[in-house]
């Protein structure tokens, strides 16, 4: 087992403590550090209209076929020349069909199928369960996150190698691994104990640890391992700066060319941030849950891997983790029926998102779509789904993921009607789409071009 033993460099990662003021542009520090109120505009929802950040949407159908039916897509990356995404299922129109069918495939940009990128097993090149993907578009290497490690492929699916992450002081390995350069790579110590010294350490494809950033949030606990909130974000990139942030801290940094961790931004949460001695003793029961997590918020959403932080130059897009039963008003949500212990129970399924402009210093939390309830930004543009951004290419595309089955459920003539649709032909090809659509198609992948 590798354990890790590093020189100790100066850099702290601290939690920022931050007064609370009233306005927004009053909270930023003086060090230019820039913090996002987000207390503030918590019950404050407004309808944020797509044509206000994009101009334009293209719809790339996955093809389907029965040996590569896409279930729920946890992770997307797309290139100029290809779209690579894994999660589990395997029923088409991102159904949850055997929850432990992982998958990871490679299609083209035009949605055709390419080929299985690794696979279920326990030989060299597969992998049990994926955590997390990055890859490198100038080797075009593909690098998946695994529990038998970091493994490494080309594009068309060769495995290549296997790289061994370090681990923390109990043997966990790294989170929230990416590609820095060449064969140098930055992950994050998961914190299970409280105790761990470094958070974020680079490292190169030998497993050698390069440098190590301290931590200092520090906590006891007892019991319980944890949970994927003691885990950092998956890192993204805006141009060629590499952001990253752990769940329960509420700074973003970027990692610049010096390898120097650069605080840029602060979530300010206020009176909805998780304390930290709720850290010490975690339970993995709905009791404990119910009564710790209400009216506590994380930035993002930890559990639910499909609302990761994006940016761009201009924005940043972040979703929040929902408490239980919050006293605060929310969104409404999409009208669904869960069937528990053999009872019915309708609920609203809704999502707490945010979007930071950089430049005027201001956020805004967007509403649902009035008709659809969906969460986003509401499509202006051609009357479609809201959009919400998942991924930003290196051509400054971002990119969604929306599902057949809700595409052929809203996107009817009453809905067209209610919306307001500002590009008459990029409508018409929206329908053509939804034309050709079957409920259990693949997903349908929405590539949408920055204004």
């Amino acid at each position: 087992m590798m354990k890790i033993f590093f020189i100790n460099t100066k850099f702290c990662l601290l939690l920022i403590p931050i007064l609370c003021c009233c306005s927004q542009n009053s909270l930023d520090r003086q060090d230019g550090i820039a913090v996002i109120d987000v207390e503030q505009q918590i019950g404050h929802y407004h309808a944020v209209a797509a044509s206000e950040i994009i101009s334009g949407l293209e719809y790339i159908p996955l093809q389907g076929g029965k040996d590569f039916l896409v279930g729920s897509i946890s992770q997307i990356i797309v290139t100029s020349t290809h779209i690579f995404c894994w999660g589990q299922g395997g029923g088409g129109g991102g159904f949850l069909i055997g929850p432990n069918r992982t998958f990871c495939y490679a299609f083209g940009r035009n949605g055709q199928f390419l080929n299985e990128i690794g696979r279920v097993g326990q030989g060299p090149g597969e992998y049990t369960m994926i955590s997390g993907m990055f890859i490198d578009e100038k080797s075009r290497t593909l690098y998946l996150l695994t529990t038998s490690g970091l493994l490494v492929y080309s594009w068309d699916g060769v495995f290549l190698r296997s790289i061994k992450r370090p681990e923390n002081s109990h043997g966990w390995g790294l989170d929230g691994v990416t590609h820095i350069r060449d064969n140098v790579f930055i992950g994050h110590t998961p914190n299970r104990r409280g105790k761990e010294p470094y958070n974020f350490v680079i490292f190169n494809d030998s497993g050698q640890v390069i440098k190590a950033f301290d931590n200092h949030i520090f906590f006891e606990r007892v019991g319980s391992w944890g949970g994927n909130d003691d885990n950092s974000i998956p890192p993204f990139k805006i141009e060629e700066r590499i952001y990253l942030k752990e769940y329960h801290n509420d700074t973003l940094f970027f990692l610049n060319q010096k390898d120097e961790l650069i605080p840029q931004f602060v979530f300010y949460l206020g009176k909805y941030a998780f304390p930290l001695h709720l850290r010490e003793v975690y339970e993995h029961n709905e009791a404990w849950y119910n009564t710790n997590y209400k009216d506590r918020l994380i930035i993002p959403i930890w559990n639910v891997p499909d609302y990761p932080m994006v940016g761009t130059t201009e924005h940043i897009f972040f979703s929040i983790t929902q408490c239980p039963d919050p006293s605060f008003p929310v969104p409404k949500g999409i009208k669904k029926t869960a069937y528990v212990m053999g009872q019915v129970h309708d609920y609203e399924y809704f999502k707490l998102l945010g979007i930071y402009d950089i430049a005027r210093r201001s956020m805004r939390m967007p509403d649902t779509d009035p008709v659809s309830r969906m969460p986003g930004l509401i499509n202006d543009l051609d009357g479609g789904l809201s959009f919400w951004p998942r991924y930003l290419t290196s051509d400054n595309e971002l990119i969604d993921i929306w599902q057949p089955y809700e595409m052929k459920e809203f996107l009817t003539e009453e809905y067209f009607a209610a919306h307001q649709i500002k590009d008459p032909a990029a409508h018409q090809r929206l329908k053509a789409v939804l034309q050709d659509l079957k409920e259990d198609d693949n997903p349908v992948i929405v590539v949408a071009k920055l204004k």
